[in-house]
């Protein structure tokens, strides 16, 4: 059984535990798109019973990860060019909301020093420590942007956008993103929310130019 894995009264992983690691997975490129997954190898992997799976394989396909056919089982969805360009294109926009939003209420009481901290741990990531562990660093500094934001709605919205755009192993090399979130961050030190704003979104335009090609047509 998974190291860390929640049990239940009976002694099973929840369903909850399976969605998330396979989120995980993704991110860890233990999952890759197109990869089957089939309900009797999870349901050792996971020590779970065939209700278990289900559950979460129905989960994971409301959220649009997994795709569930007919005769076929579960299969990681795969994204087609059109489909990457669109969710960096929603990405953008809600990205560059909560970055308005968060710089109009910078003056929030341990706003400001939380995205810096945040920021910092970003700008100390090494390329060893692997592709993981800057994925966790930067998805807490958006969590915290959207905290100060203040829009519950982008706390719904946003990870599920994220998980999607990890499919292609390709990624903006780590000086520029660290260079990136930098401008993004003074941005919305500054307190002006449409400067914020567009330097969020111009981010965002910038991976998505240069990660979108590399999805297949």
């Amino acid at each position: 059984m998974p190291e860390g894995i929640e049990k239940t009264d009976k002694g099973s992983s929840t369903s909850s535990y399976i969605v998330r690691d396979v989120v995980r997975g993704l991110y860890e490129g233990r999952y890759v798109a197109g990869q089957r997954l089939v309900e009797p190898d999870l349901m050792s992997h996971y020590n779970v019973g065939r209700s278990t799976v289900r559950e979460a394989l129905k989960e994971l396909s409301s959220d649009g990860i997994v795709v569930l056919a007919a005769f076929r089982g579960a299969q990681i969805r795969k994204l087609s060019r059109e489909e990457a360009a669109n969710l960096f294109s929603i990405t953008e926009v809600v990205l560059g909301l909560a970055a308005r939003q968060a710089a109009q209420k910078i003056e929030t009481p341990g706003a400001r020093e939380s995205i810096i901290e945040l920021f910092r741990s970003i700008e100390e990531y090494r390329d060893e420590e692997g592709r993981f562990e800057f994925l966790r660093r930067r998805n807490r500094y958006f969590r915290q942007l959207v905290t100060i934001s203040g829009n519950e709605e982008i706390h719904r919205i946003l990870p599920r956008l994220q998980v999607h755009l990890i499919r292609n192993r390709l990624s903006v090399p780590s000086v520029e993103r660290i260079e990136g979130y930098r401008k993004i961050t003074e941005a919305v030190l500054s307190g002006d929310g449409a400067h914020a704003e567009q330097i969020a979104r111009a981010y965002v335009a910038k991976t998505a130019a240069f990660i979108v090609p590399h999805f297949p047509e």
